[in-house]
Order: C-alpha cells, then sequence, then structure tokens
C-alpha cells in the first residue's frame, strides 16, 4: 500500500514505509513532545516532492526560522507551504467547510495543528456544546472524505488531558469523535527527559511499537536509548 515519507529514515521503518495516503493519522501528546516538529518535517519533505502542502496551524506555533532549520532548500520549500492560520472555531469550521474548492492535483499534504484548540475553547465558552461537537464532526468527516475520495493523506495533532480514573495515562481532547475518525493514532510522551513515540492504533501493524526519539536542529532522530 501506497506511503509518503514521514521524513525521517527511523519513523519511515517504525510505519513500515511511512504515512497513508488514504487516511487520517493523529499525533497526540502534551505540550512540547513533538507534534508539531513530526508535522513539520513531514511538510517539508512533501514541498521537496514538487507537491503543495495545506497546513492548517490554529495555534500560532510555525516559525519560518524552524523550517529553515529544517530546510537548507526553504526558499523552494515555502512557496509550496499554503499557511492558514484561524483565531476562533468559526474561522476553523470555514476553513474546513470550503477545504474541498482548494483539492487538486498539485496538492500532496493536509496537516491540522491542531485540530482541538480552538474546539477546546469553545466548548469553554459555549453553552451549545452539541453544537460544537456537531461541528467538530462534520470537519472530520471532510477530512476522512478528502483523504479517500482524492488519496491525500491528512495528518492531525491533538492535544490530550489526564485520565481522571488512571493518572498515568492521557485522553485524547475530543475522545471518540476524533480517535474513530482516524485509522492511525500515534502517541508522544516525554519520559525520564526523552520522547518515545508509541503506536496505539494502526490497520495493519502491531500496535504495542514503540520507539525513542529525540528533537535536533535539523529534525528528529532515533535516540541512543533505542539505537543501544
Amino acid at each position: 500500500m501506497a506511503k509518503i515519507s514521514t521524513g525521517a529514515e527511523f519513523l519511515n521503518t517504525f510505519l513500515d514505509g511511512g504515512y497513508d495516503y488514504d487516511i487520517i493519522t493523529t499525533i497526540y501528546g502534551p505540550s512540547g513532545s513533538g507534534k508539531t516538529n513530526l508535522c513539520l518535517i513531514a511538510a517539508v519533505t512533501m514541498a521537496r516532492s514538487g507537491k503543495k502542502v495545506i497546513f492548517i496551524d490554529t495555534e500560532g506555533g510555525i516559525a519560518v526560522e524552524r523550517i529553515k532549520q529544517l530546510a537548507f532548500d526553504y526558499e523552494q520549500i515555502l512557496p509550496r507551504l499554503l499557511f492558514w492560520n484561524p483565531l476562533t472555531f468559526t474561522e476553523q469550521k470555514e476553513i474546513l467547510d470550503n477545504l474541498r474548492q482548494h483539492i487538486n492535483d498539485h496538492i500532496g499534504l493536509i496537516i491540522v495543528d491542531s485540530i482541538s484548540m480552538l474546539y477546546r475553547l469553545e466548548l469553554g465558552r459555549s453553552e451549545e456544546v452539541y453544537e460544537v461537537n456537531s461541528a467538530l464532526g462534520r470537519q472530520m468527516a471532510c477530512l476522512v472524505e478528502i483523504a479517500r475520495r482524492h488519496k491525500i493523506p491528512v495528518l492531525i495533532t491533538n492535544q490530550v488531558y489526564a485520565d481522571f480514573e488512571d493518572k498515568t495515562k492521557v485522553k485524547m481532547v475530543g475522545g471518540d469523535l476524533l480517535k474513530y475518525g482516524s485509522k492511525c493514532l500515534i502517541e508522544l510522551q516525554r519520559v525520564d527527559g526523552g520522547r518515545t513515540i508509541f503506536l496505539r492504533k494502526h490497520r495493519s501493524l502491531s500496535e504495542s511499537k514503540q520507539t525513542a526519539f529525540c528533537i535536533t536542529e535539523t529534525g528528529i532522530e532515533l535516540s541512543s536509548q533505542s539505537k543501544n
């Protein structure tokens, strides 16, 4: 089955070739665990192949300087990264409602970083919980349709919160709404000062896989702990 490169050789091996073309892959974990870095590395790699990347940045965390670190050829890469920066959940809804109009043969990857930040803020100030959840559900349905119909991989990140029953575990914001829309779930954790990737859901790989990694100036790499 066709895959796209993650942008890191060890992660391609971990995922048996990379991210799948026709599904949503969700990367979730706490702040600072590396979610945005994984997205940016995949975006740079796809842009380098000549395709364009739609990058919906809800957190305002994308720094051009970081892209320059990741891409020596950033002058060719940056014009192929199409950034949208919604400031409210309503703006996020509008962007995703109109996303189909921007899909063509030049688009190679769609990234939403993160799907849940503005949703979470909206829940905090709205009394219409059902409507907010329904809106998020429609956004996920749109992304699923695009991935399946156009064979465009969709990479989203998600925030987490503590499991009230088991404090050693975390749950994704949005719960089953986001969990079931994603065919691949990757959890990032900060463990003993390092970072670890856990495969939590995949349609063809063992869901018990894990590997330690580290973030470097030029990307991500397998940590010495995993090499030994």
